[in-house]
């Protein structure tokens, strides 16, 4: 609700018709943007894709794709942390991919995926820093913003290298769990953690793959912001486009609780457009062009989930019986 009142905000504030201008600009550049976001998810699809065991990779990147759009819609429209379509993909990949495997590659592609970002964010940061006109204290908080990120994926990879599937166990231990209900779970969180120590420990190549992967889909996202600025009459800008990319990059993960970032994200836009001098009326024009695709995104990938969801086939067995 306080994203949404942030973006009524802004559009008051800046002026709808200087909004609505810009905007007319893009016009059907936004079918190329759309396409472009295709080939973002692509590219985090294959990064998802190196996370999995070479055994269980044979002929699924297809259904991962789709998978991946399913779940990342509930992700992004309901109020659940950008966590709500993360279960839903384990069980769309049922049939396919074993449960641990999948849970274990969910896992560390979550973590290929933000040292990309950290990766990508420092690139656009060095980019456009002489560029940029903020108050000390906005800089500060944007510091902090970005070691937080950091701190929160080395904290995250740590755990799953030293066994996050224990870690939840003795938690439901703690809990008072009872015996027969931690059976299974025990069982489970043995293979997931199998998986993972096999990926962090043995498959190490994997994870740089994953992560250049998931870069090349940041760059894309730098081309899109590049073709915005053209449409807008603000020039082609390369080094402004990589560093509005990292920015939204960064806001995205800041605001992760926020569903689809809602009003963060075109709050964001104004922001890192007005520290480089652009207009704010023209950050709007990008920001709503890009929420535009976000809806159609999410509406497949609504659709996508009901498709799939009906068509799930029988779980693979991982003991073959």
């Amino acid at each position: 609700m306080l994203g949404a009142g942030l973006l009524a905000w802004l559009v008051v504030s800046i002026g709808a018709d200087s909004i609505l201008a810009d905007l007319s600009r893009v016009g059907a550049g936004l079918l190329v943007i759309l396409a472009l976001e295709f080939v973002v998810d692509a590219l985090n699809t294959l990064g998802w894709w190196y996370t999995l065991p070479v055994a269980e990779r044979k002929g699924v990147w297809r259904r991962l794709f789709w998978v991946r759009s399913a779940g990342n819609a509930l992700n992004e429209s309901t109020p659940a942390a950008s966590l709500g379509g993360e279960p839903a993909k384990v069980v769309l990949l049922r049939g396919w991919i074993s449960t641990p495997a999948a849970a274990a590659s969910l896992l560390s592609t979550k973590v290929s995926y933000g040292l990309g970002a950290a990766i990508f964010i420092a690139a656009g940061a060095a980019a456009v820093r002489s560029r940029l006109s903020l108050p000390k204290d906005m800089v500060w908080a944007l510091f902090f913003a970005f070691a937080m990120m950091i701190f929160g994926i080395a904290m995250f990879a740590i755990l799953q290298i030293r066994g996050i599937g224990a870690g939840a166990l003795r938690g439901l231990q703690w809990l008072r769990i009872p015996k027969r209900w931690l059976t299974p779970v025990e069982s489970l969180s043995n293979e997931i953690d199998a998986q993972l120590s096999d990926f962090y420990r043995a498959r190490r190549g994997d994870l740089f793959r994953a992560v250049g992967a998931h870069l090349c889909g940041f760059g894309c996202s730098a081309l899109q912001a590049l073709l915005i600025l053209e449409w807008l009459h603000l020039g082609l800008d390369p080094q402004a486009a990589l560093g509005i990319a990292a920015f939204t990059a960064l806001v995205a993960i800041a605001s992760f609780a926020v569903p689809a970032s809602l009003g963060v994200q075109e709050g964001g836009s104004v922001l890192i457009f007005w520290a480089m001098g652009l207009p704010s009326a023209a950050a709007m024009a990008a920001g709503i062009a890009f929420r535009l695709v976000w809806l159609i995104k999410t509406a497949l990938g609504v659709v996508v989930f009901i498709l799939l969801k009906r068509r799930s086939p029988a779980p693979v067995d991982p003991t073959g019986d």
